[in-house]
């Protein structure tokens, strides 16, 4: 990871712009009503954070953030730039892939704020980090209720049969 504060930003607000097409993206695919709320939900947050990165890239250097890094912090980034988008997965692939997204912004913001060049920097990086794995947690939880919904016994026969 890089210790400029600069570059760190630049990867920090690509990564919220790969969240909200990937959040985006899936509320599109979703059928259920409270499904796509809820990955509205977790899209606008990553519009709050890249917002947020950008007045804190402002106060810090007194200039706008200019060109962007080619490529964010992981798994995300990732996903469009192989092109997985144009793939047909499952509900559970794609929790996964935002699960490891989450993860990996967690991470990305604990190391930012190691590194922060001041507190209030150091305190922004801690909150978006605490952000970040509570939507983890709310994706996990997701995965579990999703999982959970299919009961081996609930079948007439007693169990599933291959034929």
């Amino acid at each position: 990871m890089t210790t400029d504060p600069k570059t760190l930003l630049r990867q920090a607000i690509v990564a919220e712009i790969d969240g909200q097409r990937f959040y985006k993206f899936l509320a599109g695919k979703a059928t259920n009503e409270e499904a796509v709320r809820k990955l509205t939900n977790l899209a606008e947050d990553e519009v709050r954070h890249e917002d947020a990165l950008r007045k804190m890239y402002k106060n810090l250097f007194n200039e706008e953030v200019g060109e962007l890094t080619e490529k964010g912090i992981g798994v995300l980034s990732d996903f469009f730039a192989e092109n997985r988008d144009k793939q047909d997965l499952n509900e559970i692939q794609y929790i996964d892939l935002a699960i490891k997204g989450e993860l990996a912004a967690t991470d990305f913001y604990k190391q930012g704020a190691a590194v922060a060049p001041d507190d209030d920097t150091r305190k922004i990086f801690e909150g978006m980090a605490s952000e970040e794995h509570l939507h983890y947690e709310l994706l996990q939880a997701e995965k579990d209720a999703l999982a959970g919904n299919y009961y081996w016994f609930s079948f007439d026969e007693g169990a599933p049969r291959e034929d």
